[in-house]
């Protein structure tokens, strides 16, 4: 046995259930309107369709039910709770579109393509022109911007696809579309700035690799 060798770290524990039960009373009102912020994004970022007319709020109880039961594990010695509570947020979002894409032919879905064709968020009708804001731009270069606009959803949901098993680019790709710089992730997050710039490397490298595949 070395015994110069570094002592190894203790393993991390999940949270029982009443460290969960506090940290959810210690959310501040800031940090709940920026969970429901977040989960209201993501609704946005997936679209109607994936979520299946489901709400933000329906989003965050879905999150605050899975830590509860202990389908998603919170480690406090790992990242703070809000930061963690995000992370499932984005997780089941991304999972409702997965079920979508998979399963886009079946009754589930028929009827929140219906509803959707007829009314918008707020239940009122829908004009397919509704996104084409801005009255003075000529219809046609309206229609372009919209299609590259999709263009790039397209390729920002192919690299998040792609990472969705990767918790840590995960976190940082959250928390750069959240507008943070690399500091703030790493205060968020608990990353040294060693092992942040080791994810930037991987996320940059691979899609390097998805931009030259999705314009080939």
């Amino acid at each position: 046995m070395d015994q110069h060798a570094a002592p190894k770290a203790p393993p991390t524990k999940p949270a029982t259930q009443d460290e969960i039960i506090q940290a959810i009373e210690a959310l501040t009102h800031e940090d709940t309107e920026r969970l429901e912020q977040v989960a209201k994004n993501r609704i946005s970022r997936i679209g109607r369709r994936a979520a299946n007319l489901r709400t933000e709020k329906d989003l965050f109880q879905e999150a605050m039910e899975r830590i509860l039961e202990g389908q998603r594990q919170w480690c406090p010695q790992n990242v703070q709770f809000v930061p963690f509570l995000v992370g499932v947020i984005w997780s089941i979002a991304s999972e409702w579109a997965g079920h979508r894409k998979r399963n886009v032919e079946t009754p589930e879905y028929a009827v929140t393509e219906s509803q959707i064709a007829k009314d918008d968020e707020e239940g009122n009708p829908h004009s397919p022109f509704a996104d084409l804001e801005d009255p003075n731009q000529h219809i046609e270069d309206q229609w372009i911007d919209a299609d590259i606009e999709a263009d790039r959803k397209a390729l920002a949901d192919e690299i998040e696809r792609h990472f969705e098993q990767d918790e840590n680019a995960s976190y940082v790709l959250m928390g750069w579309q959240e507008g943070m710089d690399g500091p703030t992730i790493q205060k968020e997050f608990g990353f040294t700035e060693k092992t942040y710039r080791a994810i930037v490397r991987r996320i940059k490298r691979h899609s390097e690799k998805i931009l030259k595949q999705h314009y080939e």
